[in-house]
């Protein structure tokens, strides 16, 4: 069936569609119905979806600088490579180009890597003349970057993982936080990994309307579930491990507030019957930590995440008092792997643990105190257990890949300037200026009259033709327009031409598209 077959109306009928179907923009009314009924085509005229989509899938290209995984392992990098993985399943891969950084990215079937030198953000006017070379070289539709770099006019859409720099007042002037900066200053679109990271971008750059921000959530894998004792157990073993545990993971100094657990380790009357393992954080335990957990082993662990999976399954809880948080992954792991949750209603973390969790003050050690005691508790910590393995099946990163995805295609159309009421039409280019004229002058004519023209956009597809041709030919329309009728359409009509898309961007645009308008001349579709 042809995509625009139900919202078929010839450009003779336009004017009394204008008196009657637009005046208040409510396409269900009556008057509107009866109107679409007796001017829609009939179904012999209607043409096969594809045939729309005369260029395929292959020409929509997304360029995703993997350049996270040439700095750190760390969560960016397990998101983006969840979202790989996720991609070559869904067969949305066949549109992504991975620049890879020095061979560090990993290697996933289905995914096209080109090869890069690594990053250096200090000369960001060369690495961003190259990323702009290999946009044209590969006709990019989009740019998206793991970590802050940008080409030179490529679209690019900025994922945010944190506003930590901004909220901590660090020094801006530092490479990295400039390139954020204007990376974040340049993009187009915006997503964020948490409605907490999206609230304090639009506070911290008021241009960007929360409302235009994608929230796309991360996921667990299904590696991260629940170790059975005999695996814990020799876990333990292999890493002696011969006191039950308290975990922590990942950087804990700083904001991330690891102080807390460890000023409160010190005050517990049986701290010596407790370890502490800690992993994701380097070789050796900090001096102004060490000095509080005298009596105590602290295992320094560097773990697959295999391993880390057990680590959670195994431990009494994992503390993570953090002062803020983009997203935090490993409490979503951590609940994944029936391990009882200790941290604070800060920032983020709310939205990821919601109630499956004990939550502290971030700054109160009695809390802390007894938090740690009652997570020992049976039927708290069974409480704890069945809430977070509840909790983190809300997460998935199936369903994060899916708007991502979705995120981008809509990214890739933001030049059709998109309004509240958009109609298309599809002139056959391969005529005479004249006839071309004819037909579209009153289309043209009647959205720029028209009470709403503030709030319509009219897509118009160029065919065969390039945009640059078209935009000519336009330029003469609109100056006629002025001369002979005195109507700018300049002044709140919008005209947009629409260039060759994929069916994935058809597929994204048709719902927002209320007409197409046929002309006496038209495009075959």
């Amino acid at each position: 069936m042809n995509r625009f077959a139900s919202l078929m109306l010839s450009s003779q009928d336009l004017q009394k569609l204008t008196a009657t179907l637009f005046t208040s923009a409510d396409f269900n009314s009556p008057d509107a119905t009866q109107f679409l009924a007796e001017n829609s085509p009939s179904l012999a005229q209607k043409t096969q979806i594809d045939h729309l989509s005369q260029t395929g899938d292959r020409n929509f290209k997304i360029i995703l600088d993997g350049v996270f995984f040439q700095l750190f392992q760390t969560g960016i990098a397990r998101v983006w490579k969840s979202l790989l993985e996720e991609w070559s399943n869904n067969g949305f891969a066949k549109h992504i180009i991975v620049l890879d950084r020095a061979g560090t990215a990993p290697k996933i079937a289905g995914i096209r890597y080109l090869n890069l030198p690594p990053c250096d953000y200090e000369n960001s006017d060369a690495n961003r003349e190259m990323l702009q070379h290999v946009c044209d070289e590969e006709d990019a539709s989009l740019f998206i970057s793991s970590y802050y770099t940008r080409p030179i006019t490529t679209p690019s859409v900025f994922m945010a993982y944190d506003m930590i720099p901004e909220v901590m007042q660090w020094n801006m002037i530092n490479p990295l936080w400039r390139a954020k900066y204007l990376a974040i200053q340049e993009a187009c679109a915006y997503i964020a990994i948490s409605q907490n990271t999206a609230r304090d971008l639009a506070k911290y750059y008021s241009s960007i309307a929360l409302e235009s921000i994608t929230v796309a959530y991360c996921g667990v894998s299904q590696m991260f579930s629940p170790a059975v004792p005999e695996v814990v157990n020799a876990f333990k073993t292999r890493y002696g491990i011969n006191k039950p545990y308290f975990l922590l993971v990942g950087n804990y100094t700083g904001y991330k507030n690891g102080i807390l657990f460890f000023q409160t380790f010190s005050q517990l009357t049986s701290k010596r019957g407790f370890d502490i393992v800690c992993t994701g954080s380097g070789e050796m335990l900090a001096d102004e930590l060490r000095v509080y957990t005298f009596g105590s082993k602290v295992h320094m662990l560097q773990l697959s995440d295999m391993e880390l999976a057990i680590a959670y399954s195994g431990a009494i809880a994992l503390a993570y008092p953090s002062k803020y948080e983009g997203f935090g992954l490993p409490i979503l792991e951590a609940m994944a792997c029936g391990c009882p949750v200790i941290t604070c209603r800060n920032s983020s973390i709310p939205e990821v643990a919601g109630d499956a969790v004990i939550y502290v003050d971030d700054n109160n050690i009695e809390e802390m105190v007894n938090a740690l005691c009652d997570v020992q508790k049976p039927e708290l910590r069974n409480s704890l257990i069945t809430a977070g393995l509840a909790q983190g099946q809300k997460f998935s990163w199936t369903k994060m890949a899916e708007i991502v995805s979705a995120a981008l295609i809509d990214a890739s159309l933001l030049n059709l300037n998109l309004r509240e009421i958009n109609w298309i039409v599809f002139p056959d280019w391969s005529q005479t200026e004249d006839l071309l004229s004819a037909a579209l002058i009153p289309v043209i004519k009647s959205a720029a009259i028209h009470p709403d023209a503030a709030k319509i956009t009219l897509l118009i597809s160029t065919g065969n033709i390039s945009i640059e041709e078209a935009e000519l030919f336009l330029s003469g329309i609109a100056m006629n327009l002025l001369m002979e009728e005195d109507i700018d359409i300049s002044e709140e009509l919008g005209i947009s031409l629409v260039g060759e898309l994929s069916d994935l961007q058809w597929k994204a645009l048709l719902p927002r598209i209320h007409q197409r308008i046929a002309l006496d001349i038209e495009s075959p579709l």
